[in-house]
């Protein structure tokens, strides 16, 4: 795919149509110019051409310039992001304002599907985003890359982070990671991507990350999810470290937050010649 072309589809994705997209990338390229060249130029049908422009000046994309023929300047893409977010924030205040009035009951712990790759990576940039106390995840190589920023984030407003993957990950100070420092692209011949995203003990986000297929992982603030999930992550770094003869249980504990001392105790009276 060209430049030409990832660009339109990336202006597609704001609300534009392939036309509009097309002729305002060929404005960038080659301003000022009349109806007739910005079709040639753009690949815009001649037949479309006045309502692609039409609606780029309702948009404020575009701009006549006093000339015959008339010709046509395009609104500097930094201006254009700046204008599109303020309609868009006004569009969302307008909606906002309206379905107040609705009462709207949902089953609490819903599980919810989120649907594509790049949606699971917004969702888990999102959690991440919010997060106050902790966050625990399992995570390959790939989507770490991706979320790296926000989870750097997250530590300096004092978050603590548990980081789990058989792939190598680059280790930062402040973190807890506990990484086999595998190959990737020999991890691939036998699994598929995953990911495990806890936040606070609160929500969870899981399933397969796929950036080739559109799989659904799964995000609940459900109990008991959260509790099958940590203890996933939790069973994983207690094999790392019998495999790699580390202690690990100073961080067991923490991510357990007191239930194994708990659970020592009712163990330790329900059966006292056993040593917990």
């Amino acid at each position: 795919m060209s430049k030409f072309d990832t660009v339109s589809q990336r202006l597609k994705d704001l609300g534009f149509t392939i036309y509009e997209a097309k002729a305002y990338v060929s404005l960038l390229e080659h301003h000022p110019v009349t109806r007739y060249e910005l079709s040639r130029n753009s690949g815009v049908p001649r037949s479309a051409i006045y309502s692609v422009i039409h609606r780029l000046e309702e948009l404020g994309a575009v701009s006549a310039q006093s000339s015959e023929p008339e010709k046509y300047m395009p609104l500097m893409p930094d201006k254009l992001f700046e204008l599109l977010s303020r309609q868009f924030e006004h569009r969302i205040q307008a909606a906002k304002k309206y379905l107040q009035d609705f009462e709207v009951q949902i089953v609490p712990d819903q599980l919810w599907n989120i649907v594509g790759y790049d949606n699971l990576i917004l969702k888990a940039r999102e959690l991440i985003q919010k997060a106050k106390e902790a966050i625990y995840l399992s995570i390959w190589q790939r989507e770490y890359a991706l979320l790296q920023k926000d989870i750097a984030k997250a530590k300096k407003r004092g978050v603590r982070i548990f980081i789990y993957s058989f792939t190598e990950l680059p280790v930062e100070s402040g973190l807890e990671f506990f990484c086999y420092d595998l190959s990737e692209k020999e991890l691939e011949k036998i699994w598929a991507h995953k990911i495990i995203l806890i936040v606070d003990k609160e929500e969870v986000l899981m399933g397969e990350a796929d950036n080739l297929q559109k799989k659904k992982t799964v995000w609940t603030t459900n109990r008991a999810l959260i509790d099958i999930a940590l203890n996933h992550i939790i069973l994983d770094i207690t094999i790392f470290g019998i495999r790699l003869r580390r202690d690990v249980s100073s961080c067991v504990r923490t991510m357990q937050n007191g239930e194994t001392a708990y659970l020592g105790k009712l163990l330790s009276t329900k059966h006292p010649k056993i040593k917990y």
